[in-house]
């Protein structure tokens, strides 16, 4: 039998905990003789028969020489008051004192040991619940004694006001009773019903048809937080707010669905009172995307080389990793961030390089130039030992093939993966799928093959043999081709562009979903609805009940970037499981990316996993999976997996659901996590 711990058998109640102070493992049944406390050698006769002496063990309260009967005694844990909810008001924040009993009145406060489990909302000093102030929320406030434990629900609602306005308090009455709608302000970022996870730089708000220098109120609600602003701003007009209230906006979320974000924005009318404020829906997944993009910006008007540059979801700007000197791009990252493959402009064919991502700032991996493989695009398999790539078929996309080499020193291992005319590989994060746009036709490089089908190929035990090619997607029945296909996470559904010309970012296209075998083929129209969308791929891991789909669009970003016609970063939430005729959302912009570049081929990964010792906040940052807190110094780092028979804690490496310690977790991406309710 899988354990964690080793325990006694409780039942735990919210408000009360029964539990019984009895006799160990020598106690009788209900007919039988009470045996001895701590000793096994209780007889079980039967009948109403006198207990033995009782002893040092097994009982906590009440403990007597013995029963008659067998029965043992029994006791309550009785915690006060229960559920309690709690109002933090601009930080000015109350305390809530609890006492815990047991049944007989025997008060045991002074002696129970306390778990909140939301730190982030408020914690215990002694007996005393205090609310950070901050963030808003229920958590499960536990009392334990010895082997007895007592529980109860504790919320706290926060409101919190930000005068950055300097307004009166008439002023700021007058947007509690407004005049009447807006004559014209129109918010045009970010969309209503924007999906966000965690962790995500806040969203810059803008809107246009207004004046310069008006005042307005921003209110963000939500089930357990009220967020009020009052602020200024010329034209264009823009607000962002603070980063540390945005995160705890999205901490006090209760669900990707069940809890959603309430925002108005309005302002002060001309002539006396304020306008009906302009409304819309949000919605904070309570999950965090990790990993970084890796994406290639060109500089505007052709004037320099074009560089990958590295960006996480939280980062405010992008990083330089790696910069080897001239244009290079048409890279992949190994799933587990270590190494990432790309290409050298340097002659034709195209020298295809590896980096060691592992090192600051990265090196050469093993595959340097000269690179005896030369092409353009590529895909590791799922342990990152090979690589499937694909050669440059200058002139005649017709003749491009797709190799399987080795990933330590570019061995070719297979010759021809999927047949003449593949190109663009995916090679699904199970290693037992290749995907590719076959098919090519045309004149120019891959990218500008204007014809061509998504297909999918099984790659055996080996990791080398392909076999059953076939086509998934045909090219007819939409516009463009198929081009870019990406896997998601758990490799059972496979994201692909639709652009019109060729493969390249220049001319219209939309975004689209489909099964390994061709079934449940969707349209994102919701996340594409510009039609200047392109290069879908997925985030290394689902996060809060969703897939994370980052792609390129030239859409317009708010006022920021108008007409600019500039390929930039977005990421939009993909429902998990799809089910919906259309599962995507509207997209958001992803804040810490340069806007006076072009941002193109984007590929999502992991952050190079960390070796054991190295801190850690989940088991995904850990090559083995398991983030564990050292017992000398408490830390959080990356540990030894679980022995047999033992069962792996929320956030760490599973296989199947049966691997978590938590009944209600489930194995996501191969590690163990609840998904939150829709």
């Amino acid at each position: 039998m899988r354990r964690r711990f080793a325990f006694l058998g409780f039942v735990s109640t919210l408000g009360v905990a029964m539990f019984a102070y009895g006799c160990s493992s020598g106690g009788s049944s209900s007919s039988g003789s009470g045996g001895d406390a701590g000793d096994s050698s209780g007889s079980n006769s039967g009948g109403n028969g006198q207990g033995a002496q009782g002893g040092e063990g097994g009982c906590l309260f009440n403990c007597g020489s013995g029963g008659n009967g067998g029965t043992p005694n029994v006791q309550q844990l009785v915690i006060t008051p229960q559920n309690p909810t709690l109002s933090v008001v601009d930080l000015n924040k109350p305390n809530q004192v609890f006492t815990v009993k047991t049944q007989d009145g025997q008060d045991v406060t002074s002696s129970v040991s306390w778990v909140y489990e939301r730190p982030d909302i408020g914690d215990m000093t002694g007996a005393t619940f205090t609310p950070t102030g901050n963030v808003g929320g229920t958590g499960v406030l536990t009392a334990k004694l010895n082997m007895a434990d007592v529980s109860t629900n504790v919320t706290v609602n926060v409101k919190k006001t930000v005068n950055a306005a300097n307004l009166d308090p008439a002023q700021q009455a007058a947007f509690d009773t407004p005049v009447g709608p807006d004559p014209g302000m129109n918010v045009v970022y970010p969309y209503h019903d924007t999906v966000f996870p965690l962790g995500v730089l806040a969203p810059e708000v803008q809107w246009n048809n207004v004046g310069s220098g008006e005042t307005y109120r921003l209110k963000i609600t939500e089930k357990h937080l009220e967020y009020v602003v009052y602020f200024q701003t010329g034209a264009p007009a823009r607000y962002l707010m603070d980063q540390k209230d945005w995160e705890y906006i999205g901490s006090s979320g209760t669900g990707a669905q069940s809890d959603p974000v309430l925002v108005q924005l309005s302002r002060l009318a001309p002539g006396g009172g304020a306008y009906q404020p302009v409304v819309q829906t949000w919605r904070i997944a309570q999950g965090k995307v990790r990993g970084a993009v890796y994406y290639w910006e060109l500089p505007l008007n052709g004037a320099g080389n074009g560089r990958i540059l590295k960006i996480k979801p939280e980062s405010a700007t992008p990083e330089e990793f790696f910069n080897p000197g001239g244009c290079w791009g048409c890279h992949t990252v190994s799933r587990d961030g270590k190494t990432m493959m790309a290409t050298l402009d340097s002659n034709v064919p195209f020298p295809q390089i590896t980096i060691d991502l592992t090192q600051t700032p990265a090196v050469y991996g093993p595959i340097q130039p000269p690179s005896p493989i030369g092409g353009t695009f590529g895909a590791f398999n799922h342990t990152g030992d090979k690589l499937v790539v694909s050669n440059d078929a200058a002139s005649s996309p017709g003749s491009s093939i797709l190799r399987i080499v080795d990933a330590a020193g570019g061995a070719v291992l297979n010759n021809n993966a999927m047949g003449n005319g593949c190109g663009e590989p995916a090679w699904s994060p199970d290693g037992a799928k290749l995907a590719a746009i076959c098919g090519l036709g045309g004149n120019g490089w891959i990218f500008d093959a204007n014809s061509g089908y998504l297909a999918t190929g099984d790659v055996a035990a080996d990791g080398v043999t392909v076999s059953n090619v076939k086509q998934i997607v045909q090219q007819a029945g939409a516009q463009g081709r198929p081009a870019y296909p990406s896997f998601t996470s758990d490799s059972q559904y496979i994201a692909f562009g639709r652009p019109t010309q060729g493969s390249r970012s220049t001319g219209n296209g939309d975004l689209w979903l489909v099964k390994p075998d061709g079934t449940e083929l969707k349209k994102l129209a919701i996340a594409a609805s510009d039609n200047k969308s392109f290069n879908p791929v997925f985030a290394p891991q689902r996060a809060g009940g969703y897939y994370w789909l980052v792609f390129i669009s030239r859409r317009d970003y708010g006022n920021t970037l108008v007409n600019t016609n500039r390929q930039q970063l977005w990421m939009t939430a993909i429902d998990d499981p799809p089910t919906a005729a259309d599962p995507s959302h509207p997209p958001f912009y992803m804040r810490g990316q340069e806007g006076n570049g072009l941002s193109e081929n984007a590929y999502m990964a992991k952050e190079p996993c960390k070796e054991k010792g190295e801190g850690c906040v989940t088991g995904a940052d850990c090559c083995d999976g398991q983030c564990v807190k050292d017992q000398s110094s408490g830390a959080y780092v990356c540990g030894e997996a679980p022995p047999p028979g033992s069962c792996s804690e929320t956030g760490n490496a599973c296989t199947t659901m049966a691997d978590c310690c938590n009944p209600v977790d489930e194995c996501i991406d191969g590690f163990c996590a609840q998904k939150p309710p829709k």
